[in-house]
């Protein structure tokens, strides 16, 4: 198995939950306008720094901007300079918590700690006849991945993707700005894509239409148990080695409730690198948080498999 990469969890249900944060529209990025704001934000990803640096293990934090483009930002009183500087001022946030931690006592070496540069979709909503072709998604996606990108971030990630189309923007407006991108697919309740495709198939898709450009891609926002079945009926594609992480929800589709305790959720999200043995990146969507990831690291990358 490829050695385990930990990711943070459900920011937004995290910093409503834990923190009592107010997210209008479900964003994030608007805490980064105020300190107590910007507090808040620190607290969530505090966890996971030092769970990483205890650990001695790598570290991927996506940047609060999963609703910080122009559809999104223009409901929340957001033009397109307001977004360039709040995209530039998650990074920079982000990148002050990892250039602060320091290695743990006796470690060797600080693990590789980096700034994802999180890129959401214009719509949660699937409509087949308002969908981007890839060329529209690219240039919809392009300003944002730009302001990530020029702020310094290791790499962007298209997070949620519906379909394969915007994926393919993302990756194309990265390869523009010259910064890493992977795509991270959402499906439903069956395993597939909003589209019906399989993930096998949309990874295929991307990758015939940007050369093979993406680092990896994942899945997020759907329970294991979700994923498994989409997994399962492609076992065996050879697209499914591209598949570098998972960053589950800890309930199934249509369940109000809290979902898997850590433990039951961690079990579950490791299963799935029998489809994936190059899945690294283990973390967190809906109704995740710190002791979810810090099962995952548990059952993944226990304390007596390290030297």
């Amino acid at each position: 198995m490829t050695e385990l990469v930990l990711t943070d969890g459900g920011i937004e249900t995290a910093l409503t939950d834990r923190l009592a944060q107010d997210l209008p529209e479900f964003a994030a990025f608007v805490l980064l306008d105020t300190v107590p704001g910007r507090e808040a934000l620190r607290e969530y990803y505090r966890p996971y720094v030092e769970l990483a640096r205890e650990r001695g293990l790598g570290l991927v934090l996506d940047t609060p901007t999963w609703r910080a483009n122009p559809d999104w930002g223009s409901r929340l009183g957001y033009d397109a300079a307001a977004l360039e500087r709040v995209n530039a001022d998650a990074v920079a946030l982000v990148r002050g918590l990892l250039d602060g931690a320091a290695p743990a006592v006796g470690s060797a070496a600080a693990p590789e700690m980096l700034v994802n540069g999180c890129v959401g979709p214009r719509s949660d909503e699937y409509d087949a006849a308002e969908r981007m072709t890839p060329e529209q998604a690219e240039r919809y996606h392009e300003p944002q991945v730009r302001a990530l990108a020029e702020a310094g971030a290791d790499r962007v990630t298209s997070v949620t993707t519906l379909d394969a189309a915007e994926g393919i923007g993302v990756v194309r407006a990265a390869r523009r700005a010259r910064i890493p991108a992977a795509v991270s697919f959402a499906v439903g309740a069956d395993g597939s894509l909003a589209d019906g495709a399989s993930l096998a198939d949309a990874i295929a898709e991307v990758d015939a239409a940007t050369d093979g450009a993406a680092i990896g891609f994942l899945v997020n926002c759907a329970h294991p148990s979700e994923v498994a079945q989409g997994l399962a009926r492609c076992h065996g594609a050879p697209e499914l080695s591209r598949l570098v992480g998972f960053r589950l929800n800890a309930a199934t589709h249509g369940d109000a409730g809290p979902g898997d305790d850590p433990e039951r959720f961690a079990a579950l999200e490791t299963e799935l690198r029998a489809y994936a043995p190059n899945a690294a990146a283990l973390g967190g969507c809906c109704g995740t948080d710190a002791p979810h990831v810090a099962a995952l690291a548990d059952r993944a990358a226990p304390t007596a498999d390290r030297v």
